[in-house]
């Protein structure tokens, strides 16, 4: 088996070849949303979403007043689009379906809720949002078990409503319910970063040499990049403080504190093959029962609703 490609990596764009440049637009910018970013004449423009150099590029050079590929022929299945969220995808939903553009399918694969459809040039288009890992179906031994089964359209089309009734009534504050569970997250993230800080130091002592003082210890954490995968959850914690200190100038919403428990279900995602804080969270868990325990009691307080 060859060396696993750089985790970091990723797709950064698709470029299409279209019959006519205006008609693409109009599918790519004025239905789907994205930003034109740079046109070059009557042959080719670039699309992204968040200001991004682009996600999608469109041109006639080849295939100004061409036909799509017959069936039989090799070539694009489809690409997809990835939405931030459910209702960000009923949003899209709501767009089609207010300019008359047909779908081909929809479903429920466990791991994301997709629609499918075809652009103007019959290129094959998904446009989808992942669910969180953790909601993923596995079989028993771990295994992921994808499905296709019916995506029901009106509840998609009901997150978008009311995602848009809640940015109409303005951001709602970070309400006490929601305090409170941030106060217990923090403190699970304390003990987590507790034991995850001991079994590094026993990993760096087997491996470098015996850490006499607590001092020496956070003088290490500070600035030996054995410890610096921890910041990462320490940031986190501070991050955690701050947005529940009574002193803070800006009033803190409900989407803030939101943002916050999915940003700690991102970065307590363990990976052989991810980045740093992943691989040695991986380790950790493998070897120490104290972490196991510390992650358990992390991901109850996240699943509380």
């Amino acid at each position: 088996m060859s060396k696993p490609i750089d985790p970091r990596t990723d797709v950064g764009h698709v470029h299409l070849k279209v019959a006519d440049l205006e008609r693409a637009l109009r599918f790519y910018n004025g239905v789907l949303g994205f930003e034109l970013v740079q046109r070059m004449g009557n042959s080719a423009a670039f699309l992204s979403a968040g200001g991004y150099h682009h996600h999608i590029g469109l041109n006639t050079w080849e295939s100004r007043g061409g036909t799509a590929p017959s069936p039989g022929t090799t070539g694009l299945y489809h690409f997809a689009i990835r939405y931030p969220d459910r209702a960000s995808l009923g949003d899209a939903l709501k767009r089609l379906n207010d300019t008359g553009i047909a779908l081909d399918g929809a479903s429920d694969h466990g791991v994301s809720e997709a629609l499918y459809l075809r652009d103007p040039d019959g290129n094959g288009l998904e446009l989808y949002y992942d669910r969180p890992r953790d909601e993923w179906p596995r079989a028993a031994d771990g295994s992921l078990e994808m499905r296709t089964e019916p995506l029901d359209l009106d509840a998609l089309l009901s997150a978008a409503a009311d995602a848009a009734q809640a940015a109409r009534s303005g951001p709602q504050a970070l309400d006490g319910a929601a305090r409170e569970r941030l106060r217990e997250l923090r403190i699970r993230l304390l003990d987590l970063h507790k034991v995850l800080l001991e079994d590094s130091r026993v990993a760096y002592e087997m491996d470098r040499a015996r850490v006499g003082t607590n001092l020496s210890l956070l003088q290490l954490v500070i600035h030996d990049p054995w410890f610096a995968w921890l910041h990462s959850l320490s940031g986190l914690i501070v991050r955690i403080d701050e947005t529940l200190d009574p002193k803070t100038s800006t009033p803190l919403t409900a989407a803030d504190g939101a943002a916050l428990l999915e940003e700690v279900d991102r970065l307590l995602t363990a990976s052989e093959a991810g980045n740093e804080f992943a691989r040695r969270y991986f380790e950790a868990l493998q070897r120490q029962p104290a972490v196991v325990l510390a992650h358990a009691a992390v991901k109850r307080v996240l699943k509380t609703r």
